[in-house]
């Protein structure tokens, strides 16, 4: 990580990142943005609204009142324990293991869901066909990771809709977690034009295109994030005295194995890496200090490729000549869907009971 390149004077983001401008007193765009956004949020009244939607679906399932999708990271481990303990909800929860899931976050995955007496089910799709996928994804995108953002939802409804649920609740925080819209960006639109001329569109069927009048009416997901304050402090304190986590923030991290590399690969296309906005976003949020976030950052993204790093490409099944122009590929050189039909869509499945 550069030593020498400007950054914001409140969060770490750097001169790299796209549009963005410093003012006077060195605050970058994202931050005065965060501030109009966020700055008076009725938590009590998101909370209420909460209550009314998890009121709406207790009780009225056959078994389960909702799907929790549960990796083992703090944000789905806790929401996970406040739905069972706090909210008592009937819940099931859902791993999804797309092969680069830690060891210990499976073996955590399966004490904890005992711990809590909830029943756990995990979806591990063919190797070879997620392969080919991360294959493509890579060759078209310069990054593997559009593979999974658009399978992971997809498993997860389709869990939904196989038990009967008709709620999924998710620990997933667009105030630390969202990417940049400016360099990051998926929707099924967009994923099946880039995998089209590759793949028979039925074989990528079941895993990958859930159909959308499902998602609009069937089953609603919301994230428990943007109802709740997501106090990092404590939610590590709760997670160590209840559940024996093992960890603090100095280990926030993505669960994902796969991470380095996709960073490094991000790193390549856009002039920063996924770790620096993520700890931004922390930073933002008032979760943990900016220094200790530069120093946390400079430990983790790295400065080449990472250890390994040819291996991991090989075994997606490409060689190095995928990084060939890397820097000129993007998602964004594929057609999406309409903007304003998604946020009418979004708005729609917002109001949907």
């Amino acid at each position: 990580m550069p030593e020498d390149i400007r950054r914001c004077t409140r969060c770490i983001l750097p001169e790299s990142y796209p549009n963005v401008d410093f003012d006077e007193n060195g605050v970058c765009r994202v931050c005065r943005e965060f501030e109009e956004k966020h700055a008076a949020v009725d938590w009590k009244a998101r909370e209420k609204k909460l209550e009314k939607i998890l009121d709406r679906y207790r009780r009225r399932g056959l078994k389960y009142d909702v799907l929790v999708p549960f990796s083992g990271g703090k944000d789905s481990t806790y929401t996970l324990w406040l739905l069972k303990n706090k909210y008592d909800m009937r819940c099931l929860a859902f791993n999804f293991d797309n092969g680069f899931l830690d060891d210990d976050a499976l073996v955590f995955v399966k004490k904890t869901a005992r711990k809590l007496g909830v029943d756990l089910v995990t979806y591990t799709p063919a190797r070879d066909l997620l392969n080919k996928v991360y294959k493509r994804a890579l060759e078209a995108t310069g990054e593997f990771c559009a593979a999974c953002v658009v399978l992971m939802p997809t498993a997860i409804f389709r869990a939904a809709e196989n038990h009967g649920i008709r709620l999924i609740v998710a620990g997933f925080s667009d105030i630390l977690e969202a990417p940049p819209p400016e360099t990051s960006y998926m929707d099924r639109v967009c994923f099946r034009n880039i995998m089209k001329d590759h793949f028979d569109m039925r074989e990528l069927e079941w895993d990958y295109f859930f159909p959308s009048w499902k998602r609009m009416f069937k089953v609603k997901q919301v994230n428990l994030p943007n109802f709740i304050p997501w106090n990092l402090p404590e939610i590590y304190r709760t997670l160590n005295e209840e559940l024996d986590f093992g960890k603090s923030m100095k280990d926030v991290r993505y669960d994902c194995l796969g991470t380095p590399h996709s960073s490094y690969l991000f790193r390549l296309r856009t002039g920063f890496g996924k770790y620096e906005y993520l700890y931004a976003n922390m930073v933002r949020a008032g979760v943990i200090d900016r220094e200790e976030a530069l120093e946390i950052v400079r430990k983790r993204e790295p400065k080449g490729p990472p250890d390994g790093f040819e291996e991991f490409i090989g075994a997606l099944g490409c060689d190095m000549s995928v990084m060939d122009g890397i820097e000129e590929k993007s998602v964004f050189n594929f057609k999406t869907r309409n903007r304003k039909l998604r946020d009418l869509a979004i708005r729609i499945r917002r109001l949907v009971p």
